[in-house]
């Protein structure tokens, strides 16, 4: 990743020490990097980070308050 680019989430931010929130945000992290290597930078590709980064902060939530 470029030093200009912002990443879908920050993995070391956990304050609850959570271990699924780990595992989430490790998963996203892994995912992000496919998505940036395997597609070219445009339209679709933002679309996809963006989406990215909604479903990690929905699972984040899910995983630390529940449903």
């Amino acid at each position: 990743m470029r030093a200009d680019q912002m990443s879908v989430t920050d993995p070391k931010f956990n304050p609850s020490a959570n271990p699924g929130i780990d595992a989430i945000k490790k998963a996203g992290v892994e995912m992000e990097a496919v998505i940036r290597e395997n597609s070219p930078v445009g339209r679709r590709q933002s679309l996809a980070l963006s989406h990215l980064e909604t479903a990690l902060m929905f699972a984040v939530k899910s995983a630390a308050v529940g449903d």
